[in-house]
């Protein structure tokens, strides 16, 4: 039997993959891994299944399978196929070269031989790189039709190169023009105002949305109107006039639902419910994102639509700090990309490198920032500053504080604040004032952003003006949280109450270590494993005050382990003091020795 998949042919018979007609070398269990999944292709293979047909009669590790899959897919990159063979966590392997719609953009036929069906079928195929050299290559041929200039656009945009895509997206605006299709000209319209806007040039933006209204006065298309408005809700938010927003944004929604563009619908009721969220209204926020990204997986939505609806929640969960919320929409939309052969952009490894950074390893988050800044000073520039923020809170939590302070700087310069890390770090250094006035600043705000977080910054707020004496003060932060218990029930909000709440406490009265006992807890629950570190160590100092010497010493030791696993230099050396300390404090009278706490 024989196979074709994208410029490859698997020959069973001959036991011979081809790319573009020249034989490939693999290795036998690549090739039999490779006509397994491929006989199976669209169904999750189990890996009990595949390490049976790989290896009948004899017992081998999960190892094992996993170096032959990593060989497969090396083997498939020479054709650009390597993210063909997805993973699925605890069960296994599917092969799924998937052709899904487009979206609005759909090429106009898959026929012929020549250059530019050959660009067609690799955009059907997703194959996004290959696809966009050829269109390149087509420039000036005179028989590319504007849904073809449309097509250039999206697989440039979903290549991850989206300013490449703005003089492609003009002559779109031009050609649709040309053509007497003036809605299809005002999308494309939009979608330059879009691109324009997330690279920082608002007012850019403004002039592609002025030339999509004038179009579209002169052929009413109600999907290019909401898709309209969905645009403008954008950059009435940035704006800082979030019920302008939310009303464009539902209005934009009103006219989608009755559009047969089920991505459409996913991205405008995304919008509303950020824009709710930003208002205070969480739970049907939170359910208006929830049923759009339900829209979006059950539907065959283009890659970049699906893009901003994950992306847009993983924005909510972040600024809400719904830590768990976050890592579960980081996971799918992992997934989703693997699954839709989509490039992530920079504003979506920010967000996997504070979920990472929050919840597992801060090396590796350090490297996903990393990767993020130069991508989003490329092609997402508005939002930098919050990367520099970002990787700011990264350098922090490892223990390199210079780096940190550097970083916090230069989203201020970049137009962004850098709360709340960069007032822990102040009031950390002794500059109690600096940080509650910087805190102060960014609670003035009234863009989603400072919206969103508002949770966040009163509750730091709090913690930071208890800690250090200032009781009034922190009171009037906790009256305001206190007064709408709904929009501030995440876990990690309520951590930092009983933050709060333990510092307030006179020194020896228990209730002080209950709450740290509930601080403790409650940051496990979010996943947040540094800050449940970060509040160990505080317990352990108070467990010790209190003479309560065997719990100090099981709060150390898992603070050690987390720092360890962190990768937390800053948290092992506080460990280290708190274990010196009590060497020192429970040395027996008489012994001159320096006696080890043994744990």
């Amino acid at each position: 039997m024989q196979h074709s998949f994208g410029q490859f042919e698997l020959d069973e018979a001959a036991r011979k993959l081809s790319l573009s007609g020249v034989g490939q070398k693999i290795q036998p269990l690549v090739f039999d891994l490779l006509v397994y999944l491929v006989r199976n292709a669209g169904r999750v293979v189990p890996k009990d299944e595949l390490m049976d047909a790989l290896w009948p009669d004899v017992i081998v590790t999960e190892a094992s399978l996993q170096r032959v899959v990593s060989l497969t897919r090396k083997a498939l990159a020479a054709g650009g196929l390597q993210d063909a063979i997805h993973s699925y966590v605890r069960h296994g392997y599917r092969f799924a070269i998937d052709e899904p719609g487009l979206g609005y953009v759909r090429p106009a036929s898959l026929q012929g031989d020549d250059m530019l069906a050959e660009a067609r079928r690799l955009a059907a195929l997703r194959d996004w790189s290959a696809a966009a050299k050829l269109f390149a290559h087509l420039a000036d041929n005179e028989d590319l039709s504007p849904a073809d200039v449309d097509l250039w656009a999206l697989v440039v945009e979903c290549g991850g190169r989206p300013t490449e895509a703005i003089p492609v997206l003009a002559r779109a605006v031009a050609a649709h023009v040309e053509a007497g299709d003036l809605a299809r000209a005002a999308r494309s319209a939009v979608t330059l105002a879009k691109i324009q806007a997330e690279r920082g040039s608002g007012a850019v933006a403004e002039g592609w949305l002025e030339r999509a209204a004038s179009l579209l006065s002169q052929s009413p298309d109600d999907a290019t109107q909401a898709y309209l408005l969905w645009m403008r809700s954008r950059l009435a938010s940035s704006g800082g006039r979030p019920e302008d927003a939310l009303q464009l944004a539902s209005a934009a929604y009103a006219i989608a639902e009755n559009c047969d563009d089920p991505g459409l619908r996913a991205l405008t009721l995304t919008y509303k419910g950020f824009f709710n969220l930003a208002l205070g209204k969480i739970d049907e926020g939170s359910e208006q994102q929830n049923h759009a990204a339900a829209i979006a997986l059950s539907s065959q939505v283009d890659p970049i639509t699906g893009s901003l609806v994950y992306c847009n929640i993983l924005w909510s969960c972040r600024t809400y700090a719904d830590w768990p919320r976050a890592r579960q929409w980081s996971e799918g939309f992992e997934s989703w990309c693997t699954a839709s052969f989509a490039q992530t952009s920079g504003a979506c490894d920010l967000h996997r490198a504070e979920v990472v950074a929050a919840q597992q390893i801060l090396p590796e988050a350090l490297t996903c920032i990393n990767e993020a800044l130069p991508k989003l000073s490329a092609e997402e520039s508005w939002s930098l500053g919050e990367g520099f923020r970002v990787r700011g809170d990264i350098f922090a939590m490892i223990g390199d504080l210079t780096s940190a302070r550097a970083d916090y700087d230069q989203a201020y310069a970049l137009g962004w604040d850098a709360e709340p890390g960069n007032a822990v770090l102040l009031f950390e250094t002794g500059d109690l004032d600096g940080a509650l006035a910087a805190l102060d600043r960014a609670l003035q705000g009234m863009s989603w952003f400072h919206l969103q977080r508002r949770g966040n910054l009163l509750v730091n707020a709090a913690c930071i003006a208890a800690r250090g004496g200032r009781s009034a003060q922190a009171s009037i932060y906790l009256n305001e949280i206190d007064a709408q218990p709904e929009r501030w029930r995440q876990p990690a909000t309520q951590a930092l109450i009983a933050e709060t709440k333990a510092a307030l406490c006179e020194p020896g009265d228990p209730n002080g270590n209950r709450l740290l006992l509930l601080a403790r807890q409650l940051w496990t629950s979010a996943g947040v494993e540094y800050h449940a570190a970060r509040v160990r160590l505080q317990l352990a100092s108070a467990l010790l005050r209190s003479g309560d010497v065997s719990g100090a010493k099981v709060e150390i030791t898992a603070a050690e382990r987390s720092a360890r696993h962190l990768g937390s230099r800053r948290l092992e050396e506080e460990a280290a003091t708190l274990r010196r300390s009590f060497s020192r404090e429970s040395q027996p009278p008489g012994d001159g020795s320096m006696q080890e706490l043994t744990l």
